[in-house]
C-alpha cells in the first residue's frame, strides 16, 4: 500500500474551499478549490508583487462577461500541510490568466484571494473534500479506487473543451442536462438544493409547465463583473444515484459565457454538502459520493 499523502490546509465557507499555496517559495496565498475553472487564476496585485512575467494574452468567457487577459508564469506552487509545503503535490511551469479578483472575500483574517485554483492543475490528483470539519486531502493516483470511496457509487464526469468537469443531471424527469461542475461557485442565499441553469432551458422547462414563475431575484459578483440572476422552482433534479425534489433554478442572463449558443448550466457544492464529503477522481473521471 502507498503512503498515504498529507491532508491540506484548507478553509470551508459559503459553499468553497480556499487552500494556501506557495508561489515560487512565497509566504501562503489563498486560492480557491475551483473545478469552473479550466485555467488557474492569480490576482492582478499577487502576480505584480511577485514580479511574474507575462507569457501570453487571451480571451476569458466568464459569467459575467468577456474579459481580455493576461497569462503569467509561476515557477512553482506548492500546498501547504501544517503551515509547510508539501513537495510531492507541487506543480510547475502553471501558466494561470491574470485577473482582479479584490472583489472576492476569503475567510481568513488579514488575507485576500489570491487565485483560482484550476483544473490545468487539478487533473493529475485525486482530492477528497470533506465539509464538516473542513479536509482537503490531495494524492497522486494509485490506479485504485480512493481509500474510503465505495466503487459502485459515483458520477461521471470528463473535462469539456475548456477543461472544465462536465456531468449529465436531468431536470424534472424529462430534461437531460449537460451541467458544468463549479465548485468555485459561492453558496447563494437560496433555501434548499438549486441549478444554475441557461436562459434557454428555462423557456424550455416553461413551455412545458407554463405555471413556473420568477419568484426572486440576486445579485453575485462573477468573473467579469456583477450579474442579476433570477431564481424560480421546478419539481426535481437527478445527478448520476442523486435526487432532488422542490429544486430552485438560478437563470443566468445572457452575457458573457452564457451567451453562447452552446452554453450549459452548473452546479455547485451546495448540493454535496449535505453527504458530508465527496472524492474527485480526475485521472479516471469519476466522482465519488
Amino acid at each position: 500500500m502507498g503512503r498515504l499523502m498529507p491532508i491540506i490546509d484548507s478553509v470551508y465557507e459559503r459553499g468553497q474551499f480556499f487552500v494556501p499555496l506557495s508561489l515560487n517559495g512565497s509566504a501562503p496565498h489563498h486560492f480557491i478549490f475551483d473545478t469552473g475553472a479550466g485555467v488557474s487564476a492569480i490576482d492582478s496585485g499577487v502576480a505584480d508583487e511577485l514580479g511574474l512575467l507575462k507569457i501570453a494574452h487571451t480571451e476569458l468567457a466568464g459569467t459575467a462577461g468577456i474579459l481580455e487577459v493576461d497569462q503569467v508564469r509561476i515557477a512553482r506552487i506548492m500546498p501547504l500541510s501544517r503551515g509547510r509545503g508539501v513537495a510531492e503535490l507541487s506543480w510547475y511551469g502553471l501558466t494561470p490568466t491574470k485577473q482582479d479578483l479584490s472583489a472576492f472575500h476569503v475567510p481568513v483574517p488579514g488575507a485576500r484571494e489570491a487565485g483560482l485554483l484550476g483544473n490545468d492543475y487539478l487533473q493529475s490528483f485525486v482530492v477528497q473534500l470533506r465539509f464538516a470539519p473542513a479536509l482537503v486531502e490531495i494524492s497522486r493516483p494509485t490506479g485504485f479506487t480512493p481509500a474510503g470511496a465505495d466503487p459502485m457509487r459515483y458520477i461521471p464526469f470528463f473535462l469539456d473543451n475548456a477543461t472544465i468537469v462536465r456531468v449529465s443531471g436531468v431536470l424534472d424527469g424529462w430534461m437531460e442536462a449537460p451541467l458544468r461542475f463549479d465548485t468555485g461557485s459561492a453558496t447563494m442565499t437560496i433555501d434548499g438544493p438549486y441549478v444554475n441553469i441557461t436562459a434557454g432551458m428555462w423557456q424550455a422547462l416553461r413551455d412545458r409547465h407554463p405555471e413556473y414563475q420568477v419568484h426572486d431575484e440576486l445579485k453575485a459578483n462573477a468573473i467579469g463583473g456583477e450579474v442579476k440572476v433570477h431564481v424560480a422552482r421546478i419539481t426535481s433534479l437527478d445527478v448520476g444515484p442523486l435526487h432532488f425534489d422542490s429544486v430552485s433554478v438560478v437563470i443566468q442572463p445572457e452575457v458573457g459565457y452564457f451567451a453562447r449558443p452552446d452554453a450549459v448550466g452548473f452546479i455547485a457544492l451546495n448540493l454535496f454538502e449535505p453527504n458530508g464529503w465527496l472524492t474527485f477522481d480526475f485521472p479516471n473521471g469519476r466522482l465519488y459520493l
